[in-house]
């Protein structure tokens, strides 16, 4: 049986007093395994062992020892939050009875019901919640991978990418070129690039650096919430920021990390100060 998150919330009652059942035959608690200590596994970690009040032994599987969330990782490139304030730990979860256990699931045995770790130990567990998260295809832009993202950041994933990104964001010249490749459809807060942009207008406008100009090549035909976007950069930041949609730029042929070169089926963007 295939269960969303919809699912999931609607029959957390009937999960929690299934699992709790076991109980009342001298069992042991049931046992289940959170893998993944992002925003969804932590909150299913935290309410399963809070609204059972211990009747249920949770454990959180996360290989990081702390959490950078990307919900306010553009407040941090603007300037108007720290690293600190965006960076979480799991000590609270532990607060609610939920046991934390800092490896990598390598392999899921449904049969057995138990979970492989790196350091080839097993947990087993009655019931599983599989919350991994998303990452990067590297190979979505022709030219870049995963050895140039600290030339070329995304940024996506937050921390230390975010910190990278800032930094270069801080080092382009007044005048310099930022391009930014956004991302197809379907992806993580539609929203999320182009308040990124934003806050790296907001940056170079706060430095003095009015003369730059953020390129962004978009493969979609529109993005959320565009007229207020737009509106808003040409108001607040009048000729910094210009979008392109595919129609316009005829999609990216190639990226040269080397000579920070973006090619274009309408233009070949040279010497670009940053690419994000």
């Amino acid at each position: 049986m295939l269960i969303n998150r919809r699912h999931l919330l609607i029959g957390s009652s009937a999960f929690g007093l299934s699992l709790s059942s076991s109980t009342v035959f001298g069992q042991a608690r049931p046992r289940v395994i959170v893998i993944g200590g992002g925003p969804g596994g932590a909150t299913a970690a935290k309410y399963i062992a809070k609204d059972s009040k211990g009747a249920i032994d949770v454990t959180l599987i996360e290989p990081s020892k702390q959490f950078v969330t990307c919900f306010h990782s553009n407040l941090y490139l603007g300037g108007f939050k720290d690293m600190k304030s965006i960076t979480f730990g799991y000590g609270a979860l532990k607060d609610h009875g939920v046991k934390v256990v800092h490896q990598r699931v390598m392999m899921i045995d449904r049969e057995k019901k138990q979970v492989l770790l790196d350091d080839n130990s097993h947990m087993a567990y009655d019931r599983l919640i599989v919350s991994p998260g998303i990452d990067l295809k590297y190979d979505s832009v022709p030219g870049w991978g995963q050895e140039h993202e600290e030339k070329m950041p995304h940024a996506w994933k937050a921390g230390k990418q975010t910190e990278i990104l800032r930094a270069r964001l801080d080092a382009v010249p007044d005048g310099g070129t930022i391009v930014m490749l956004a991302p197809p459809n379907p992806y993580r807060c539609p929203p999320g690039p182009y308040e990124r942009v934003s806050m790296m207008a907001h940056r170079l406008k706060a430095a003095g650096k009015t003369k730059s100009k953020i390129i962004i090549l978009d493969p979609k035909e529109s993005f959320s919430k565009q007229g207020l976007f737009q509106e808003g950069w040409e108001k607040i930041y009048p000729g910094m920021v210009e979008w392109l949609g595919p129609k316009i730029h005829d999609g990216v042929k190639s990226v040269d990390v080397k000579s920070s070169t973006i090619v274009t089926g309408f233009e070949t963007y040279k010497n670009v100060a940053l690419v994000n």
